[in-house]
């Protein structure tokens, strides 16, 4: 039975915060209050805990986890102090089945969940509006939380790839003042401070203020790789009115680090016009070697900005407006080591550097919400227009001469001492998204909701090769039952348009714009509380439109990719001091009806069969203000290339950490916190696909956090 629009019940979540705000909410470890339920929620009924009661990501703005007909994994903020998370990559580990594809580990990561691209220009989101850009590693600094909404979103979001949205929600000043400074290093010789100051002001504390910044000097443990990074954001608020809200947010970040090499896939061997073969993978290569060029570069610069106001009308109805702009720059430097002979590791390092790639986006939506009752059902509706506009600039490709690397002893090579050879333009392009759309609710009595709802797309590219433009409809229903007070089964029907996005490094066609295809989803899921943590189970079936590297090695859509999987999770406390977030998936992604017949039936590329992670802290009673955790994160053996000839292995990693918080007298808390990851020093594939990265080494972290 197709049930349940995911982005129906999704938009249906703007209704009740838009026309009044919800209550105080408490961040139990912090201390900190918001004045609404959207950008800070109770982390958990007693501190701390990785529980989440409700979903901030998009329209689901303050809608209870266990009404939210969707697979969401929530990283709190204390699931992220407790790790010393510092990046998406820390925060996203704890999702069962993300991968990485494509880009360094140390750089900007690329995502793939579900087996399927997160598009890095319209799946990642600012307080579940404005589309980020993830050419620049976003901050996590000034953030109360990471969201990873799984699947299709295409009623609130419009055009994305049916991986999910991963939507980072910004830290807002409460009631009570923060003051925070911290200061965090590692064993590689990495230093850095950071603040995070909130206050509310003015008659009735209707202003309020939350600053965050960072700075600090980045260590990898690779050989002379290094760099540097810069963080600033505020949160401001006003209740202008007590009808009239105003919100807006700043974001600006930099990083400059140097860029490791990684490993171009073999050619098959016995391939026949790029068909069959086998393709023999060279082992991990010692993470801790630089097989790049000394001073490579990779520099990026991101910059947010989002506001927004409320407007309530009265009579039930509401008003939302929001704008914003996000831009993202890189300079990069990208070298892969190919043709490397596999006894003496002797191969060729092909470098390529483009040094103005430039994405920027507009954001606007506008909602009307409101309620009405007929014939006894209270319906929800909700009727909206969004436009997103996305701007890709021309990139200049610089390639340079090959030169001879060996990925088991590597020499040292000076970016400097390169010599260039050929000059290609990538070509930019403009694509622009427009959405209507419209959804009811209805309430039928007190355990069942039915929901409809229709998006209108308008969706336009503008960039060479080709420009095209697509309207059509997609269309989400459903339903959703509540068993009990601390019970929900669901289920979902979704139609989206996905953009395939852009061909990725490494493919002759980097850079290019995709066409948008059709993708459908089914979820059928329930969620159950168990002693004070949540419960998660929910089978899957996405069938969309399929891109992958031809045989030419160029990007392509073509053909169609079945995506069926089951997932798990038990998120929050189990007892007294005792908190978890495990997750795990089971996936079966299949290549269909592709132009190339050794594909089909083939499981589609960077797809693990298993996936899991599990992270634990417990705080003893007989030791205050002691917490120890641990945590493992499992990726299954997954393949990395279309036709099925390069299979990675399967890996774990490991990690450990420990904090101690304490006052004396007067003074502040302080928090000293370490913690250690890939403990055993594992060596895996961190990235699939056409451009293999070896995952990091052993890592260990600590800080000091004071807190007035």
């Amino acid at each position: 039975m197709m049930i349940v629009g995911l982005a129906a019940w999704a938009a249906g979540g703007i209704v009740a915060p838009a026309a009044e705000p919800a209550p105080a909410a408490v961040d139990a470890q912090r201390g900190e209050v918001a004045l609404d339920g959207e950008e800070l929620v109770v982390v958990g009924r007693r501190a701390p805990s990785f529980g989440a009661d409700t979903v901030q990501v998009g329209a689901f703005r303050n809608r209870s986890l266990l009404d939210t007909p969707a697979t969401v994994a929530v990283m709190t903020r204390s699931l992220l102090d407790a790790q010393g998370a510092q990046g998406l990559d820390d925060a996203l580990r704890n999702a069962a089945g993300i991968t990485q594809q494509s880009t360094s580990p140390i750089t900007t990561n690329s995502f793939v969940s579900r087996g399927i691209f997160l598009n890095p220009r319209t799946n990642y989101r600012l307080n579940g509006g404005l589309q980020v850009v993830n050419m620049a590693p976003i901050p996590i600094e000034d953030k109360q939380r990471v969201e990873m909404l799984k699947g299709v979103s295409a009623l609130y979001y419009g055009l994305g790839t049916p991986s999910g949205i991963v939507n980072v929600v910004t830290k807002r000043a409460g009631p009570r003042p923060v003051t925070s400074l911290q200061i965090t290093g590692d064993a590689e010789g990495g230093v850095g401070g950071g603040v995070d100051i909130g206050r509310r002001f003015g008659a009735a504390q209707a202003f309020g203020v939350r600053i965050n910044g960072a700075i600090g000097h980045l260590a990898f443990p690779i050989d002379g790789v290094d760099g540097r990074r810069v963080v600033a954001a505020g949160a401001f608020d006003w209740q202008a009115t007590p009808r009239l809200v105003l919100k807006l947010d700043l974001e600006y970040y930099r990083r400059s680090t140097d860029e490791q090499g990684g490993i171009s896939l073999p050619a098959p061997v016995g391939a026949v016009r790029g068909i069959g073969g086998t393709i023999t993978l060279p082992p991990v290569p010692d993470p801790r070697l630089r097989l790049a060029p000394r001073d490579a570069p990779y520099i990026t610069w991101g910059r947010n900005v989002l506001a927004r106001a409320d407007y309530e009308l009265g009579g039930g109805w509401s008003l939302r407006a929001e704008g914003g702009t996000a831009q993202a720059r890189r300079q990069r430097a990208q070298s892969n080591l190919g043709q490397i002979d596999l006894a003496t590791g002797a191969g060729v390092l092909v470098s390529v550097y483009t040094p103005d790639q430039d994405y920027r986006n507009g954001y606007l939506r506008a909602e009307l919400a409101g309620t009405v009752a007929t014939l006894g059902i209270r319906h929800e509706l909700l009727f909206g227009y969004t436009r997103n506009r996305q701007f890709q600039s021309d990139q200049h490709r610089q390639s340079f001469r090959n030169v001879a690397q060996n990925l088991y002893d590597p020499r040292t090579i000076d970016y400097a001492a390169l010599v260039p050879s050929t000059m290609r333009i990538g070509p930019g392009g403009v694509n622009i998204d427009t959405g209507l759309y419209v959804m009811d609710i209805a309430h039928l009595g007190a355990r069942w909701l039915a929901i409809g709802g229709l998006r209108h797309v308008d969706y336009a590219t503008r960039a060479a090769p080709a420009d095209f433009t697509i309207r059509t409809w997609t269309p989400t229903a459903g339903l959703v039952f509540r068993p009990g007070p601390r019970s929900s089964l669901y289920g979902t029907y979704i139609e989206g348009l996905e953009s395939a996005g852009t061909a990725p490094d490494g493919t002759a066609n980097a850079g290019d714009i995709l066409p948008p295809v059709v993708s459908r989803q089914y979820e059928l899921g329930g969620r159950l509380e168990i002693a004070g943590a949540t419960a998660s189970l929910a089978g899957f079936v996405i069938d969309r439109g399929l891109d992958y590297t031809d045989l030419r090695n160029v990007q392509v859509v073509d053909g169609r990719a079945l995506h069926r999987g089951v997932e798990a999770s038990l998120q929050g406390r189990l007892g007294h001091g005792l908190s978890v977030l495990l997750s795990g998936q089971y996936l079966e992604a299949v290549q269909r009806r592709t132009g190339v017949a050794a594909q089909n039936g083939k499981q589609v590329e960077n797809t693990p069969r298993w996936a899991g992670s599990a992270f634990v802290e417990y705080r003893p009673a007989f030791l205050p203000g002691v917490a120890v955790n641990a945590g493992a994160y499992h990726t299954g053996r997954r393949w990395s290339d279309p036709q099925n000839r390069a299979l990675l292995p399967a890996y774990t990693t490991y990690g450990l950490g420990a904090s101690y918080r304490w006052r004396r007298g007067d003074g502040p808390a302080m928090t000293a916190r370490i913690n250690a990851d890939n403990l055993t020093d594992a060596r895996y594939w961190a990235t699939g696909g056409t451009t293999l990265y070896a995952g990091l080494g052993r890592t260990v972290r600590a800080s000091l956090t004071l807190d007035y």
